[in-house]
């Protein structure tokens, strides 16, 4: 009889433990014990095509897509004069073919231009800012982004997102539902950007040989925002949200003539106006 009480135990302690290691629904196993529960993580990448050290950041960026999959939302913001097409200003090349710009206004404001630094004040790339706008969380070091998207990974979402978007009449249109999943006591403000995919051009790597490569592969560059660099607000006060209360908005915007908007994607995300933390991200094709 021992014996049989023994082994029910056993059999019962194993159930347990069984038990204990099941994942609930809305959770994700993505890296070893690593759990994700479905918050998506922006990474700003500050880079430009004359840059040789730029592609580090787009490698880093790649290893983090291949293993963490849609966890990852990359932004790739083309400024300083490391983005410039003047063939005699500096940084210079050899070649004269850097003629393609793919800088815009918000990436110009955030990162600088020729000759100002931007909201950040930077004055070379690649750099990187995770899940954020806080300036001072800015990481020049490529090798240093995974660590800082290590700390959003398991963190668990306060908001998930609906985004649709469409493209007709020249124009990009994307509805956006924001879903409280806690009770919220943040300001918080919204961003709705357009980035493209796929713009073959040229781009100086260190690594490369030659260094100045004529068909590379731009992925994630920022083209437009729908409502301004740092969007609008959505919540001014700390009054609370509930769980399950919905922040709806629509934008639309004109697209210029050299997007390809068979590879165009509109990213969404909602931030804490106070402490400029990224909260939870989305980001669709626009469907034609």
């Amino acid at each position: 009889m021992k014996k049989i009480a023994f082994l029910l135990i056993f059999v019962v302690a194993g159930l347990f433990l069984a038990s204990c290691d099941k994942i609930e629904e809305g959770e994700y196993v993505k890296e070893g014990s690593a759990i994700w529960y479905g918050r998506k993580i922006v990474i700003f990448d500050f880079t430009g095509h004359k840059c040789g050290n730029c592609p580090k950041g787009h490698k880093a960026i790649n290893a983090l897509e291949e293993k963490f999959g849609e966890a990852v939302v990359p932004i790739a913001v083309h400024c300083t004069y490391y983005g410039n097409t003047n063939p005699n200003a500096s940084p210079h090349t050899t070649d004269t073919s850097f003629n393609y710009d793919f800088r815009c206004e918000e990436g110009i404001f955030l990162g600088g231009g020729d000759a100002d630094g931007g909201y950040l004040d930077l004055d070379a790339v690649p750099a990187g800012l995770i899940n954020t706008f806080e300036p001072a969380l800015l990481n020049a070091s490529t090798n240093g982004w995974a660590t800082d998207f290590a700390k959003y990974y398991s963190t668990y979402p306060e908001f998930s997102f609906d985004v649709t978007a469409s493209f007709a009449d020249s124009t990009i249109t994307a509805d956006i539902k924001m879903t409280s999943e806690v009770v919220v006591s943040r300001k918080l403000s919204l961003v709705a950007y357009v980035i493209e995919d796929g713009i073959v051009g040229w781009q100086f790597d260190y690594e490369s040989n030659p260094q100045e490569i004529g068909n590379y592969v731009h992925n994630h560059v920022l083209r437009t925002s729908f409502n301004g660099v740092f969007g609008e607000e959505v919540k001014t006060d700390n009054a609370q949200l509930s769980a399950g209360d919905v922040i709806e908005k629509s934008y639309s915007k004109a697209v210029k003539s050299d997007w390809d908007i068979a590879n165009c994607k509109v990213v969404a995300f909602v931030y804490d106006t106070d402490t400029k933390e990224i909260l939870q991200a989305e980001v669709v094709e626009v469907a034609e």
